[in-house]
């Protein structure tokens, strides 16, 4: 039986399990890591999504028919005519200060620890994006496997003294595969 992740009212509506064991196990909006994308949406939509390439990987990124996300991105490997998926994450924006993500990250953090003592948990801290004065907040669970689902919240400053009250918080689930080709040094912010 699949255990469902999802955000509702900001909290987890997870089962309790000692076998977690499997990041497969796990879903966003009903889809699984491992699953064929096309039990979901047809090849003809999946290919008119907007995407990007990652590597050898394509994310295409879902906003219609979604129940507790504003969006949903879908990675794949490029020519997998199956369109296994390799990686989920579910977005939801945040329209108010970055504090207000930061505490809504550590309802979900402290579920997933309670749920998941046997994943390895890493706080990264707050790190750079791209964009000057613009940070992410990144919190890790690892599988044995190298599989990961990792809770973020990114806030988008215009400048180091004004927000833009559009923050994100996302949840994803990852394949260690798709971590490695996806890996980036992160930098720590000021």
């Amino acid at each position: 039986m699949k255990r469902i992740f999802i955000l509702a009212i900001f909290f987890f509506s997870l089962q309790p399990s000692t076998n977690a064991d499997d990041i497969s196990d796990f879903e966003i909006e009903g889809m699984s890591i491992g699953d064929s994308a096309l039990r979901y949406i047809d090849k003809g939509e999946i290919d008119n999504l907007p995407s990007v390439m990652q590597g050898e990987y394509k994310k295409s990124i879902l906003q219609i028919n979604l129940k507790q996300y504003d969006s949903l991105i879908i990675t794949y490997k490029n020519n997998d005519k199956d369109y296994i998926i390799a990686g989920l994450t579910g977005n939801i924006p945040i329209y108010s200060k970055i504090n207000d993500c930061y505490k809504k990250m550590q309802i979900i953090e402290e579920e997933i620890s309670q749920l998941f003592i046997n994943l390895n948990k890493t706080d990264w801290g707050i790190l750079k994006l791209d964009k000057e004065y613009q940070t992410y907040n990144p919190i890790t669970y690892d599988f044995d496997n190298g599989d990961r689902i990792q809770i973020a919240c990114y806030d988008f400053r215009k400048s180091k003294t004004e927000d833009n009250d559009r923050d994100l918080l996302k949840l994803s689930l990852y394949t260690s595969g798709y971590r490695t080709a996806s890996k980036f040094e992160a930098e720590k912010a000021d």
